[in-house]
C-alpha cells in the first residue's frame, strides 16, 4: 500500500470517527427548535413591555407636563397632603414612582432605580427643553433647522455595499473561530487521548508515524470544514426563519450572500484550518498528561490569531491590515475579510 493510499485510509477513518451525519442532522434540528423557542419566547417576554408604566403625580403639576407623560405612563394624581404618606410607604411596598413638581425643580421618589424611571427622565428632559425654548422665544421648527445635518452628497469611485459586506466578514471570522475550536477539541481527543490509553505504540507498529499524523491532520481538517458548512446551513436557515416569522421578505438574505467572497473564502479557510491542525497536532503530541500540563494552553493560541483578524474590518487598507492578510498564521481569516 503506497503512501497516498495509506494516508487516505487514515484520513477517512479520522473523518468518520468524528463527523457523524446523523448527529449533525440532529444538531441542526435541535438548533432550529431552540431558535424557534427563543424567538417566540422572546416575543412573549417583550409583549408586556409595551404597556404603560404606572406613575403618581402631585396635583399641582403642570398640565403640559401631564400631557407629555400621558403617552408613556398611566398617571394617578394625588393631593399634596398625600405626598408624605406615599414616600413613607415606599420602603414597605417597594413599588411605585412619585413625581413632584416644585417650580423649576422636578423631584422623583422611588424605592430604587428602574427602567421606568429612565424613561421618565427622558420625558422630563423633553419637557425642560420645550420650556426653555418657549422662554427664549425659539420655535421647535427653528431648533430642528439648527440641529439638522449639513447637506452632503457623497460620490465615490469605488462604491461598495459596506454594511452587507461587514456582516459577511463577521460571519466568515465566526466560522473560522468555530473551526479552530473544533480542531482544538478533536486533536486533543485524538492524539492525547490515544497516548493516555497506550495505543499509540500499537498504531505506529502498523503504519509509519508520518502517515498516522498526516492522516489525522487531513481527517480533522475535513471534519472542521464539514462542521463549518453544517453551521453555515443552520445560520442561513435560522435567519430565513427569523425573517419569515417577523414578516421580512426572505429574499433579503440573498443580498448578504456575495458569491465571489464565498468562493474566495473557502480555499483560504481550507488552508488555514490545515495549517492550524498541523500546529495543534504538534502541540498535542508533546502533551503526556492534559490534566497537569501547561502546554495544553498553547492549543488556544490559534484563537488569538483569528481574533486579531477582526481589526481588518475597521480599516482594510491600513498597514497592519495588509500585514495580517499576508502573515501565514492570520492570512486565512484576514485576507478574505479584507
Amino acid at each position: 500500500m503506497n503512501y497516498l493510499k495509506r494516508v487516505r485510509t487514515v484520513t477517512h477513518w479520522e473523518f468518520s470517527r468524528f463527523f457523524k451525519p446523523k448527529n449533525e442532522l440532529i444538531g441542526i434540528v435541535v438548533m432550529l427548535v431552540v431558535f424557534t423557542s427563543f424567538y417566540y419566547g422572546g416575543r412573549y417576554a417583550v409583549s408586556g413591555t409595551n404597556r404603560l408604566d404606572d406613575i403618581t403625580v402631585t396635583e399641582h403639576a403642570d398640565t403640559t407636563l401631564l400631557g407629555m407623560l400621558s403617552d408613556n405612563f398611566d398617571i394617578t394624581i394625588i393631593p399634596v397632603s398625600e405626598k408624605q404618606r406615599f414616600i413613607d410607604n415606599l420602603e414597605e411596598e417597594k413599588n411605585g414612582i412619585l413625581l413632584d413638581q416644585a417650580k423649576e425643580v422636578l423631584h422623583i421618589y422611588a424605592y430604587k432605580e428602574t427602567r421606568a424611571i429612565g424613561k421618565l427622565e427622558a420625558r422630563l428632559n423633553d419637557y425642560h427643553s420645550q420650556r426653555e425654548m418657549q422662554r427664549i422665544g425659539l420655535h421647535p421648527e427653528q431648533l430642528a433647522t439648527i440641529l439638522s445635518p449639513a447637506a452632503v452628497i457623497k460620490s465615490y469611485v469605488f462604491a461598495e455595499d459596506r454594511n452587507k459586506r461587514v456582516v459577511l466578514a463577521y460571519f466568515f471570522a465566526g466560522l473560522m473561530i468555530m473551526a479552530v475550536f473544533l480542531s482544538f477539541a478533536y486533536q486533543f481527543t485524538a492524539i492525547t487521548g490515544e497516548k493516555q490509553l497506550k495505543i499509540t505504540e500499537q498504531i505506529v507498529s502498523a503504519i509509519s508515524p508520518q502517515i498516522w499524523m498526516d492522516g489525522k491532520i487531513y481527517g480533522i481538517t475535513l471534519t472542521g470544514i464539514s462542521s463549518m458548512l453544517t453551521y453555515s446551513v443552520i445560520s442561513v436557515i435560522g435567519v430565513m426563519l427569523f425573517f419569515q416569522f417577523s414578516g421580512t421578505p426572505i429574499a433579503i438574505v440573498f443580498a448578504y450572500i456575495h458569491l465571489p467572497s464565498i468562493i474566495l473564502y473557502l480555499p483560504f479557510a481550507l488552508m488555514g484550518i490545515l495549517i492550524w491542525n498541523a500546529i495543534l497536532a504538534a502541540i498535542a503530541s508533546i502533551i503526556t498528561d492534559p490534566n497537569n500540563s501547561g502546554k495544553s494552553s498553547l492549543m488556544m493560541l490559534p484563537v488569538v490569531f483569528v481574533l486579531v483578524s477582526f481589526m481588518i474590518i475597521r480599516d482594510p487598507d491600513a498597514g497592519l491590515s495588509v500585514f495580517l492578510s499576508w502573515f501565514p498564521l492570520t492570512s486565512a481569516t484576514s485576507m478574505p475579510i479584507r
